[in-house]
């Protein structure tokens, strides 16, 4: 998009943690150049040259302010791109613009009639006209998986967000309900889903690209299928008792006696698992046409 109106197009990203005391992630701009090239990456700020923070809106509010994830899009009609937020928690924040690639002094967090619109961890909004009824709706992922739908209720100068509404049904792999070797199975977008909105196919109908996140099993070397899976299924009880036995269970600080006997046992747990599968950590793009 043009974030600040000079006719080039820029590249916006959100950016995890800026790893300092407040633990902020911060809004990186990749301004565009007249040779069709980019400078190099500069953080979102104010005219007093502090960067663009979320505000947090808890007693922690760390998660409100880490895994920053922000789209443009005019969503009061005044002809200003503004900043629409997502983070870790799964909330969502409106940085207001006020043209030429400023915003608002302060973001607000977008509500849901008197609650904090909210999904469940892992915001990821996308501003697109769903509905077509002529305002801007939200399309996100989450962490958990799925896809979500959070209709503009109010018009193109006065959003008005309602409840999110499953567009897409999580298929549940994240959760290792069932152990599964491979990817042959795999008929849907997985956890840590990501979402762009486009007509893909041309038939004027708005389509789902859905990108997300997900580990793969394989057996071990020397190992078949049904082997790898009883011993894989015998290891992730012996990771839930390792856990549930945490020094930090305990309500009392632990000795470094009994911290240092627990990490050996996790990193002994750990290597036990590399004989058992092999773990690919990979991701997706999943094309889903509308109806």
């Amino acid at each position: 998009m043009d974030l600040n109106g000079d006719g080039l197009t820029d590249i916006l990203s959100g950016s995890y943690s800026r790893m300092d005391g407040d633990m902020a992630g911060l809004f990186q701009v990749l301004w565009g150049e007249k040779d069709g090239k980019y400078g190099a990456a500069k953080a979102l700020a104010y005219a007093d040259g502090e960067p663009l923070i979320l505000p947090g809106s808890r007693d922690d509010s760390i998660t409100d302010r880490i895994c920053t994830r922000p789209t443009a899009a005019d969503l009061n009609g005044d002809g200003h791109l503004d900043l629409v937020v997502g983070n870790f928690s799964g909330t969502f924040y409106l940085y207001e613009g006020k043209g030429k690639g400023q915003f608002a002094e302060q973001a607000t967090q977008i509500q849901c009639g008197a609650e904090p619109l909210e999904v469940s961890a892992h915001s990821d909004p996308f501003l697109v006209d769903w509905d077509a009824d002529g305002d801007l709706d939200i399309v996100t992922g989450t962490a958990q998986g799925g896809v979500y739908l959070i209709k503009n209720t109010g018009n193109a100068k006065e959003a008005n967000f309602a409840e999110p509404v499953e567009m897409v049904k999580p298929v549940g792999y994240g959760s290792y309900a069932e152990v599964r070797m491979g990817d042959a199975f795999m008929q849907g977008p997985q956890a840590g889903t990501r979402v762009w909105v486009d007509d893909l196919n041309g038939d004027k109908k708005l389509d789902l690209l859905v990108g997300d996140n997900v580990t793969l099993l394989y057996p071990a070397e020397g190992l078949d299928e049904a082997t790898a899976t009883k011993r894989y299924e015998a290891w992730t009880k012996r990771q839930a008792d390792l856990m549930s036995s945490s020094p930090f269970n305990s309500g009392e600080p632990p000795t470094e006696e009994a911290l240092d006997a627990w990490n050996a046992a996790y990193a002994a747990l750990n290597q036990d698992l590399t004989k058992i599968v092999d773990q690919q950590r990979t991701g997706f793009v999943w094309a889903l046409y509308q109806k």
